[in-house]
């Protein structure tokens, strides 16, 4: 049975990392997945962009589709799925950073569809993320809020192996990596890009397809390694701790009403 599927992946100046994700992507493509492929690059550099140019050219024909995006400037991460949620074909869509890992063969794809298939309300199946360092520790496996709106990582640090591979029924889960229900995404609308140009635009995007009847699920039976911020650390022009302040500052604002409502998490859950 063939799956079809569309990826969205941004790059910005990273490209050597972003080829190494579009090679494993490249191999599902001949493992019984249709992929259509679309790749924004979001201002790089001319040699980031000559690298991706020359791997796309070289690579296109492994994929059902592959469009390439150049932005002349850096749209922020909303900003650059935006256009490549205007692009897609599919039912299903895959949003990847590319600072994750992905592990060999399709098992973990096909776990997450499957996932989303037995669950006809989920917007989102997410993996549990996994440090790329120390791939026995958990990242996250969804995200929880407190009432005045802090983020928390769930399960952070814990061992890997000691999560059950229970479906989790989260409020949010970073977006390194998503399998979105197109439909879902479409009830929604885009990315908010008032979070410019990074941090809390995936926990909108999960709060705005709760209130629209839709859930958000970790699958901790799928690991992911993560390398975590490799991007949004090292903008020019946008210090990471002041973006985030801001942007956490504007989503509080947002949501306040909601907050206490879905709120799973007190200031002392929360551990870095």
């Amino acid at each position: 049975m063939t799956h079809e599927l569309t990826v969205s992946l941004l790059n910005i100046d990273r490209a050597a990392l972003t080829i190494e994700v579009l090679e494993s992507l490249a191999v599902l493509s001949g493992e019984g997945w249709l992929i259509q492929l679309v790749l924004v690059d979001n201002g790089s550099r001319a040699d980031e962009l000559t690298m991706l140019r020359d791997w796309v050219a070289a690579t296109r024909s492994r994929f059902e589709e592959v469009v390439f995006v150049e932005s002349p400037e850096n749209l922020g991460v909303s900003g650059g799925r935006n256009l490549a949620l205007a692009r897609a074909s599919h039912d299903r869509l895959l949003i990847l950073d590319n600072d994750v890992v992905l592990p060999e063969g399709r098992h973990w794809l096909t776990q997450l569809a499957r996932t989303m298939d037995m669950e006809p309300r989920s917007g989102i199946v997410a993996p549990m993320l996994v440090f790329a360092d120390r791939p026995d520790t958990v990242q996250a496996t969804g995200i929880g809020l407190t009432k005045t709106g802090r983020v928390g990582y769930l399960n952070r640090n814990r061992l890997a192996a000691s999560i059950a591979s229970t479906v989790l029924d989260v409020v949010a889960a970073p977006a390194a990596c998503w399998l979105v229900r197109r439909d879902a995404q479409r009830a929604v609308g885009l990315f908010s890009e008032m979070y410019h140009p990074m941090q809390y635009e995936d926990v909108d995007f999960c709060l705005r397809l709760r209130v629209a009847g839709w859930t958000v699920l970790c699958d901790p039976s799928v690991r992911i390694a993560h390398i975590e911020n490799v991007t949004t650390r090292s903008l020019t022009g946008h210090a990471f701790a002041r973006t985030s302040v801001r942007n956490a500052m504007l989503f509080r604002e947002k949501w306040s009403d909601l907050l206490p409502d879905v709120a799973t998490l007190t200031e002392d859950d929360i551990s870095w």
